[in-house]
């Protein structure tokens, strides 16, 4: 078998929406010899889940990827921002491709989620390690292991704070940049997956009719296009894609204190904090941007908060999941229902009445303990007179071996402006597809994995 007489370089430019592209000139000129195609977005329109659709071409009722976390019904925990390649189901596209053009073909995967374990031939993501004193140590994980070592020395540590939290920005996307420069250089991939997450940032806190986020999009008008050239000039054939695109909001509904008020949510005393307890509770919420999965251990309470959902102001929709013909893996882990936010409101995760009792994680960037997802972890808590002072005394307690939690993350979300998750958004607000002139037009992202295949059929060399 020969392989493809093209390589191709998918660079999925996280948020990026035509509103997004009337601040990028760059982009808009080269998009212009380019077939250029909006679609409706993955359900729910978050990360984990597009992704996964793009690369199996598959729904989420068929690949099991319901959200960025759910409720693992077998565990009876919240499972949030999970890495293993193992928990998606069905044939990855790299898989396809080699299967058509031999095991010579070989696919990086940089950033892209789900992404230890994977059967890419080289992968690079965010792992902190986790020593059991309790630090976190901040670093990568890369496949084949001593790729990690190597391309460190090259381009030095990857800039984890850049990556999520207060301090997020532009230093994480630069170095996944490098890093696919750097891949290329050594080893040609013919397929490359590039995660490039700066544009999500800004449009999230701010709000995408902002100063902040059109002062953002010509930052990434920049750095993208500047890939795009190099990787034109290496004779890579670039795709640009997105997952979403990002709504303005000015709202947030805590499902799971009204359900708490219902008496439907247990919670466990810790330390003087309270726990939610997932698997005692009658029904609970996990709530993920702009969409809340709701599970339903006590079918006793289905009708009441059903019911419930429909009354509460800021749900625009309730969608019930039919499990009938879904793989074990889907039915463990997709929701009774689906809770969908109006489009100026988002979901939060809280579930305490008393903030004097929230866990110790809410006030820290800590995206695998809480049980949803918390965009307030963009922010340091305004009542802080000197956040950063409180951040350089964190850092110095556990350099001196003292144990110490980061507690600098407010306890609501009324700083959040910006928000994704529903599939039912304006042309202007839906994800986009820009490739060559050549393939075929893109209307959901089942098609975003076709045109992907297509990019490889034009001939072999």
């Amino acid at each position: 078998m020969k392989l493809p007489a093209t390589r191709v370089a998918v660079l999925d430019a996280v948020a990026l929406s035509r509103q997004m592209m009337e601040h990028m000139p760059r982009l808009s000129a080269w998009a212009e010899r380019q077939r250029i195609s909006s679609f409706p977005p993955a359900f729910p329109a978050v990360t984990c889940t597009a992704q996964s659709s793009y690369i199996t071409g598959l729904s989420p009722e068929e690949h099991a990827i319901p959200g960025n976390g759910w409720y693992n019904r077998n565990m009876s925990e919240v499972q949030f921002w999970k890495q293993s390649n193992k928990l998606v189901q069905g044939p990855r596209i790299w898989e396809k491709l080699k299967n058509l053009y031999g095991p010579s073909f070989t696919c990086a995967k940089l950033f892209w989620w789900y992404n230890m374990y994977s059967t890419a031939d080289w992968s690079i993501t965010p792992r902190p390690m986790y020593p059991a004193d309790g630090r976190k140590i901040f670093d990568i994980y890369t496949q084949p292991m001593d790729l990690r070592e190597t391309i460190k020395r090259d381009l030095g540590e990857f800039p984890f704070p850049t990556f999520w939290g207060p301090m997020a920005g532009i230093g994480a996307t630069q170095w996944i940049v490098d890093s696919v420069r750097w891949i290329e250089q050594k080893y040609r991939p013919n397929l490359n997956l590039v995660y490039l997450p700066y544009l999500d940032y800004d449009l999230q806190k701010f709000g995408p009719s902002s100063g902040e986020a059109a002062k953002a999009a010509r930052t990434m008008d920049d750095l993208l296009c500047d890939l795009i050239d190099f990787l034109e000039r290496e004779g890579v054939t670039p795709i640009v894609v997105s997952e979403y695109g990002i709504s303005d909001v000015s709202r947030t509904v805590a499902l799971n204190r009204l359900f708490r008020e219902r008496g439907w949510i247990t919670v466990k005393p810790e330390l003087g904090t309270e726990m939610l307890d997932g698997g005692a509770s009658k029904a609970f919420a996990v709530a993920d941007h702009q969409v809340a999965q709701i599970y339903v251990n006590d079918p006793s309470v289905r009708e009441e908060v059903k019911a419930l959902l429909s009354t509460t102001p800021g749900v625009e929709e309730i969608r019930e999941t039919d499990f009938s013909g879904l793989n074990p893996a889907a039915c463990e882990r997709l929701p009774d229902f689906t809770a969908v936010a109006a489009p100026d409101t988002w979901f939060t995760y809280y579930y305490w009445t008393d903030d004097a009792k929230a866990p110790d994680f809410a006030r820290c960037v800590d995206i695998h303990r809480k049980p949803g997802y918390d965009p307030a972890e963009m922010f340091f808590d305004p009542a802080l007179s000197f956040p950063m002072l409180h951040a350089a005394l964190f850092l110095l307690k556990k350099k001196l071996g003292f144990r110490a939690l980061m507690k600098v993350i407010p306890l609501n979300g009324d700083q959040v402006k910006g928000s994704h998750g529903r599939d039912n958004v304006p042309d202007s607000q839906q994800p986009v597809f820009i490739g060559p002139a050549g393939l075929p037009e893109v209307h959901s992202p089942r098609d975003v994995h076709e045109a992907i295949l297509a990019a490889f059929a034009s001939g072999c060399q």
